[in-house]
């Protein structure tokens, strides 16, 4: 915005940014048969020092351009939270309802077998990391809609938030099983359990450590859960 560019003309270039390294992280894993994980790292670090290159290491404040995204404007409700329950239904209607969603379990499942089935998987992973990528860039304009600021800084740490909420939330590591509600409710536990952290008054360095201690823990019981399955 300080640059001259339009509001819409700055969040369509947000979405877009979000999409184009989803696409590249997900082509890159696919086309050199790479972890998805550590590809999704790599990129993390160098989306991040881009961040830090473009905005000069410095927060660049926006105003109140986009502050309406993160205001209450209906009992109380803000915009943010309206879009975020549209997109876990819908996100949920399209993993249990539709080709493409039971593709997407079908893959975490037993890759191999799809690909026999005659499911080329290759598209839909690429598909799959485009919207995630797509998804980061909504966040990341919803949290400098929150914050009236673009800090270079933000979100550092979040990504170990994220998988203390997917684990929660009863979605497998190994792939296979998942539920984008379920995800939802893990989003919250993590959220209530920081307040009540804030509340008693826990430091920092504290909350870390009981973050940790439940990741490692909603992985073991995981991990317990599929065992008992496969018995």
């Amino acid at each position: 915005l300080q640059w001259g560019w339009t509001v819409p003309a700055a969040a369509a270039l947000a979405l877009a940014t979000g999409l184009v390294c989803g696409t590249i992280t997900g082509t890159i894993s696919v086309a050199w048969r790479l972890p998805s994980f550590i590809v999704s790292l790599g990129m993390l670090e160098a989306v991040r020092g881009s961040a830090y290159v473009v905005t000069d290491s410095r927060t660049q404040y926006v105003g109140d351009a986009i502050s309406w995204l993160s205001a209450p404007f209906f009992g109380g409700i803000s915009f943010a939270f309206l879009l975020a329950v549209v997109l876990v239904v819908v996100a949920q209607l399209v993993l249990s309802r539709t080709v493409f969603g039971r593709c997407v379990v079908g893959i975490g499942t037993n890759e191999e077998a799809m690909r026999l089935a005659g499911v080329d998987p290759r598209p839909i992973r690429v598909i799959v990391f485009a919207m995630t990528g797509l998804l980061a860039g909504l966040a990341g304009l919803m949290q400098s809609a929150r914050l009236e600021a673009a800090d270079p800084n933000a979100g550092t740490g979040m990504e170990l938030q994220v998988i203390a909420a997917v684990v929660i939330g009863g979605t497998s590591l190994m792939g296979g099983r998942g539920s984008v509600v379920n995800t939802a409710f893990g989003v919250l536990i993590i959220a209530v359990l920081e307040a009540g952290l804030a509340q008693v008054g826990a430091s920092e360095p504290s909350k870390r450590i009981i973050t940790g201690f439940v990741i490692v823990a909603a992985v073991i019981v995981d991990t317990l859960r599929q065992r008992r399955a496969a018995r």
